[in-house]
């Protein structure tokens, strides 16, 4: 292995090793050794460790007093693991290593410049306990800033695996040479070396725990998490693991919720865990909760006033808080204990592109660079934050740079790849006015005739409605997969979004890439670039959401989405945020559900403050905005009211338009954590609605027999409880008719309603019941005209039975609600056509084209529609939409008919007969084209 890794072909981050360790379940040790007790350390049952460790006396005992000061160290308890290394360092084999744990003593408390000191005379020394001094002194040499003293440290471990000190089969030396090559920015090295140690032993926690760092350092949170997850099958209560883990989670799928609470384990366990309180400050950070993160920073910097984390967290929230004498002094503080410490302006950056602010971030990328020119990561920040300001060819210059220093940064490969492969293979780039749009070249033809127009109508609107003109040119990059859509926007491959905003550009998926109305997400993207550059970057995410929701509502009808049932439980359940909290409602979502009913409701507080305030307050809102000003003095200023009475007030407009959910039983599917639920029967044991929440979350958890088990008790305690009754009607689906006794029980208690119809209905399908099944669905229709799916249940059973009469009606009242349904929309204008209802057709087949416009039956379709209406210029239109869809022969024959008849009707009989001869030709049978008549 040599020291740093060459020049490698690209390829992606490091990987697992494929070979499984050496190693086989270890035998428990005899009780009263001190190999019991380790076993004991190692798998944090500290009280028990602690008890066998003093218990360990004659030729163990160092070796017993150093396995104290390490669990002390582990649990906070810095003074006991002081003392107890301090005795350990009295016999001269465990000398080194009590010299380490007492360097890390001083370095958890912030006396870093001390720890050096201490392990200053270990690089001469040789061994196990002196490597682990020498890689400590290295990693605190860069902490303070002296990367190039780090080297002489870390490069004598490296030689210990050159000249063979370290063997293959020591898997804790090969994990040291690993995080020695690691610190010495050589993830090659560090990857193969971590792969040795594994293959012999893969039980050792604290490699885990490097080996995740590397993981989540160059975005591979899979692998991080599941190494992670190893550790604390080991470890349960490592304070270190159960961190590592909620950084995972954020990294992963932005889980705040397990976040906080892996962080509240680890302070359990840890009370000084500095890392736990610099998670907590980001998660408070990511809410624009500033007094919640200072709080979090403060009782961090009380155990270690020198950590760079928690200083530049301090300086995230000056920024953020737009208090630049503030941002400066934690940078001043931060630089002086590092003045290498680049990684500040990453850290800033992270909760500076979570609020919009692109150039900024660009401007510390740079100055990041400056001082350190090979933070590679620094300069593939810099570089995809060029990208997403519209300067590729800048972004492409610094992530060349990113990739020549670092060959696994995972998003630098894939984004390289896209701009340099995929981009210019498959893509056009063009400018019409001030848009500069990118379409896949398959798809260009059919939307270059349509996007353009869209927007150019979305920025003359908006433009007048906000008095306000973005910078520009504006990007539009519409992507033909989501693979590349997901790499162009996070330098991952799936994202699990349609559309998103930088700022000046905006990047979607293309509609071939997967159904959807293309139309919406277009339209809510560039009300992002309005919103995000009239207030200077500084909206929060939840008006800025709204308000796009709100203007594609307000550009058509069918754009809004239905989830009033879910708005209405979170407001009654009290989990819907204030205004003023609103942004957790997307951070602090329990899944993708939760942050599809987070946008709604956002969507729905901006219909009411544009009903009840109007237009210009939402303009006056983002320029205050703009100006600094905080949410809660934004509402007070623009809207005149405050921010609890503006809460108080759309909780009343909304219930009040949702008032028919008030006489109806609605399920709320929202359990409690299992333990907590446990915890409040075990509190009320004679509770009906504690045991129900508790049968709620055996649910979940796939624990039927315990679910029921409760259920019974509650309805013991009372016979009429309707949620307890609807809830075992769910779990008895295999026994129809218990399930039908529990629903009758609840319409019996007073509690019909959407949710129940829909129950029977799917009882009386089961049990092939027509009849009740209509009704059901009728019913349900009736109870909540919002909600698609009994619509689609009465449509198959119209369809089944040759009612096509009802398949047009119930179609007419489904496609508004299913505004991504391509098959819907399309049957509803091929059934119009079909009955000859032009004027209708005509305005469905504009609303279609947003959701199918890559179909030529659709244009088709529409095409019949205008021409009926006299509207042949548009027909004609969209007739060579059609043959632009690369349609099938016979399809094609009918546009070139249908074209045929147009121009005759426009009296241009040259063109009628060219496009005649070429229906003909492609389909001889083609009834359209027997039609025509050329004169």
């Amino acid at each position: 292995m040599g020291t740093y890794a060459g020049a490698q072909p690209r390829s992606g981050p490091p990987g697992r090793p494929v070979a499984p360790a050496a190693t086989s379940h270890v035998p428990a040790a005899a009780p009263g050794t001190l190999a019991a007790a380790l076993q004991a350390a190692t798998a944090t049952d500290y009280p028990r460790a602690e008890k066998e460790l003093l218990a360990i006396r004659g030729a163990d005992q160092p070796a017993a007093q150093i396995a104290l000061a390490r669990i002390m160290l582990e649990q906070g308890r810095f003074g006991d693991a002081e003392r107890y290394a301090q005795q350990a360092a009295q016999n001269a084999a465990q000398r080194a290593l009590a010299t380490s744990v007492r360097a890390e003593v001083l370095f958890a408390t912030g006396k870093v410049a001390d720890a050096i000191k201490l392990l200053q005379p270990l690089k001469t020394e040789k061994g196990a306990g002196a490597r682990r001094g020498k890689l400590l002194l290295g990693e605190y040499l860069i902490a303070s800033g002296r990367r190039s003293d780090a080297d002489e440290p870390l490069m004598a471990i490296i030689q210990e695996y050159n000249d063979n000190t370290i063997g293959d089969r020591d898997a804790e030396g090969l994990a040291s040479v690993a995080r020695a090559a690691y610190l010495l920015r050589s993830p090659k090295d560090a990857n193969n070396a971590f792969n040795e140690s594994e293959r012999v032993d893969k039980k050792n926690v604290t490699t885990l725990l490097w080996r995740a760092e590397v993981f989540l350092d160059k975005y591979n949170p899979g692998d991080a998490e599941q190494v992670v997850k190893e550790a604390l099958a080991i470890s349960p209560k490592r304070a270190d693991a159960l961190v590592a883990m909620a950084r995972v989670k954020l990294e992963q799928t932005l889980d705040f919720e397990s976040a906080e609470q892996l962080v509240k384990d680890a302070l359990a366990v840890h009370p000084k865990h500095v890392g736990a309180y610099a998670v907590r400050a980001g998660l408070a950070l990511h809410d624009m909760d500033l007094v919640g993160a200072e709080s979090a920073i403060a009782a961090g910097m009380q155990i270690n006033p020198n950590d760079l984390e928690l200083w530049s967290l301090r300086a995230a929230a000056k920024f953020l808080g737009d208090d630049r004498t503030g941002y400066e002094a934690a940078k001043r503080e931060a630089f002086a204990r590092n003045k290498e410490f680049s990684r500040l302006y990453a850290i800033v950056g992270d909760y500076a592109e979570w609020e919009h602010r692109y150039d900024d971030i660009v401007t510390m990328m740079k100055e990041a660079t400056k001082i350190d020119p090979q933070d590679e990561k620094a300069w593939a920040q810099l570089g995809l934050t060029l990208l997403r300001s519209g300067d590729e060819t800048g972004g492409l210059d610094a992530l060349k740079k990113a990739w020549a220093k670092d060959r696994y940064n995972v998003r630098v490969f894939n984004t390289l790849n896209l701009y340099e492969q995929t981009i210019p293979n498959t893509y056009d780039n063009t400018q019409l006015g001030i848009f500069k749009i990118r379409y896949s070249k398959e798809e260009r033809p059919v939307l270059e005739r349509y996007v353009p127009r869209l927007l150019g109508e979305a920025w003359g609107s908006m433009k007048a409605r906000y008095g306000f003109v973005p910078t520009n040119p504006v990007g539009v990059e519409l992507y033909g997969t989501r693979e590349q859509f997901s790499v162009r926007t996070s330098g991952l491959p799936n994202i699990g979004i349609q559309g998103v905003c930088f700022g000046r550009v905006v990047a979607a998926m293309s509609p071939r890439s997967e159904p959807f109305n293309w139309g919406t997400v277009v339209w809510h993207e560039l009300g992002h670039v309005f919103a995000i550059q009239l207030s200077k970057n500084h909206v929060p995410r939840w008006f800025t959401e709204g308000l796009s929701e709100y203007e594609t509502i307000a550009r058509r009808p069918e754009w809004k989405r239905e989830l009033d049932p879910e708005l209405y439980l979170a407001i009654q359940r009290g989990s819907l945020p204030g205004a003023v909290d609103m942004n957790r409602a997307f951070t602090h979502a329990e899944g993708a559900s939760d942050v599809t009913v987070a946008y709604y409701a956002a969507s729905q507080m901006l219909v009411f403050t544009v009903e009840r305030f109007g237009m210009a307050s939402v303009v006056r809102a983002l320029k205050l905005w703009g100006e600094g000003a905080r949410t809660a003095d934004v509402i007070q200023r623009a809207f005149g009211v405050s921010a609890a009475e503006y809460d108080r007030s759309f909780r009343e407009w909304s219930l009040g338009r949702m008032v028919r959910y008030k006489t109806q039983f609605l399920f709320d599917d929202h359990p409690k954590p299992l333990e907590d639920a446990k915890a409040a029967v075990a509190k009320a044991p004679q509770d009906a609605s504690a045991h129900t929440e508790l049968a709620l979350a055996y649910t979940h958890a796939r624990k039927v027999d315990e679910a029921k088990q409760e259920l019974e008790s509650a309805l013991k305690l009372d016979k009429d409880h309707k949620k307890a009754h609807y809830l075992f009607a769910k779990l008895a689906k295999k026994e129809p008719e218990v399930a039908l006794a529990h629903l009758q029980a609840v319409q019996r208690a007073g509690g019909d309603g959407f949710y129940v119809q829909m129950a029977l209905a799917d009882i009386a399908e089961a049990k092939k019941d027509k009849a009740a099944y209509r009704n059901a669905l009728e019913s349900a229709f009736h109870y909540d005209p919002s909600q698609s799916e009994p619509l689609k249940g009465l449509f198959d059973l119209a369809h089944e039975e040759k009612r096509e009469a009802d398949e047009l009606e119930i179609l007419r009242q489904l496609a508004p609600l299913e505004q991504h349904d391509r098959k819907i929309w399309r049957m509803l204008l091929e059934r119009l056509v079909a009955a000859k209802r032009w004027d209708e057709a005509r305005a469905v087949g504009e609303s279609a084209i947003f959701i199918d416009v890559e179909h030529p039956l659709t244009h088709i379709a529409y095409a019949r529609a205008l021409s009926n209406s006299g509207d042949r210029n548009k027909a004609i239109f969209e007739l060579e939409s059609a043959l632009a869809s690369s349609p099938p022969a016979k399809e094609k024959a009918t546009a070139h008919a249908l074209l045929a008849i147009e121009y005759v009707a426009l009296k241009n009989v040259p063109e009628a007969r060219k496009h005649l001869t070429e229906a003909q030709r492609l389909d001889p049978d083609n009834a359209d084209a027997k039609a025509v008549k050329i004169p």
